[in-house]
């Protein structure tokens, strides 16, 4: 199982319903490529993971890649590892808009430009995907509509995932 994650800016900023739009048709090709993915955006930064057979990862981030709608894409760390990390989701994208997100050891990383700074750090974008998608998580079991893109088994309140 390949685990890859990466971060990049928007070239024009997208609006939420643009990245709903994105997840519901991620989320459908993906489930039929067993892979899973998180994505979070902030102020036009995103950081994604992306987990599954190598050939499928490599293959959606060749994509990606490729994408007009990014810039400044850089990969932030590659993992081969027996399980999956963040499988709860075929995708779905972080909650950033939530106030409650950026207390704590995040409170600086609430300015756009502090947070793109800081997303080309492995360490802290994966600690920033691992907060989003424990909270997903917990918002998924009381709306029926996240439900749909769940995949695996959700993930455990307040616990980091590691990659």
């Amino acid at each position: 199982m390949l685990t890859l994650l990466y971060r990049s800016d928007a070239v024009p900023l997208l609006p939420f319903s643009a990245l709903a739009d994105i997840c519901v048709r991620s989320s459908a090709k993906n489930r039929r490529l067993g892979l899973t993915g998180f994505l979070v955006e902030h102020e036009g930064t995103f950081l994604q993971v992306l987990e599954g057979e190598p050939d499928a990862v490599n293959g959606l981030f060749d994509r990606i890649s490729h994408d007009e709608r990014h810039r400044n894409m850089a990969v932030l760390g590659r993992w081969e590892r027996p399980g999956r990390a963040f499988g709860f989701w075929a995708m779905n994208f972080g909650p950033l808009d939530d106030p409650a997100f950026w207390q704590g050891e995040f409170a600086e990383l609430r300015d756009g430009a502090a947070f793109r700074r800081s997303s080309g750090d492995a360490e802290t974008a994966l600690a920033v995907l691992c907060r989003a998608y424990v909270f997903a998580g917990t918002v998924a079991g009381t709306d029926p509509v996240i439900r749909g893109f769940v995949m695996g088994y959700p993930p455990a309140t307040g616990q980091l995932v590691k990659v």
